[in-house]
C-alpha cells in the first residue's frame, strides 16, 4: 500500500531499534503523484551497516560514518534536487550528491516524490513521521509504536 508523502517538500524521519549484525533492512519504495515506482532506499543492518540508493550505487555500499551509540535511531532522509542526505539522531551519515553517482541517478531523483512505500521485505522501520516542526501525527506501521517527540 501506498503513503501519499511529499519527500521534496519535507523531510521523512524513520524509526529503528536494529543492531548491526541483525540483518534486518529499512526499505522505502518512492512513487510520483502517478505511474510506477522509481526509486529506493535500502538500509541494511549486517556486521556493517549498508546502504543502496535505486539508480544511484550499483551495489550496497558501507556507511562509514561513525553512528551514534544509542540502540533507538531516528533517520533522517531529505531530498533537494542536488543530493539525498541520511542523518542518524542529527548526525549526518551520508550526503549523496546525485551527480557524483551513476549516471542515471540524477535523471532518476529529480523526479518529485508524492507516495511512498514500506516494502514487506523492511523488518527494521518501528514507525515513520514528517521531520518535527510539522503539525503531522506520527504514524507506524504497528500501532503500538511511535516516535517520540
Amino acid at each position: 500500500m501506498t503513503i501519499a508523502y511529499d519527500l521534496d517538500a519535507h523531510p521523512i524521519q524513520i524509526k529503528t531499534d536494529s543492531a548491526v549484525g541483525s540483518d534486518e533492512q529499512v526499505v522505502v519504495i518512492f512513487y510520483p503523484a502517478s505511474g510506477s515506482a522509481f526509486g529506493s532506499i535500502v538500509l541494511r543492518f549486517n556486521n556493517i551497516l549498508q546502504y543502496y540508493i535505486r539508480s544511484c550505487t550499483y551495489s550496497f555500499a558501507p556507511i562509514l560514518a561513525t553512528l551514534p551509540v544509542e540502540q533507538d535511531k531516528v533517520w533522517t532522509f531529505t531530498k533537494t534536487a542536488t543530493d539525498l542526505k541520511i542523518e542518524c539522531n542529527g548526525v549526518e551519515v551520508l550526503n549523496l550528491l546525485f551527480s557524483n553517482a551513476h549516471t542515471s541517478c540524477a535523471t532518476t531523483w529529480s523526479k518529485d516524490v508524492e507516495k511512498i512505500m514500506f516494502h514487506s521485505m523492511d523488518k527494521a522501520s518501528d514507525g515513520y513521521r514528517q521531520q518535527p516542526g510539522s503539525k503531522v501525527t506520527v504514524k507506524a506501521r504497528d500501532s503500538s509504536l511511535s516516535l517520540a517527540e
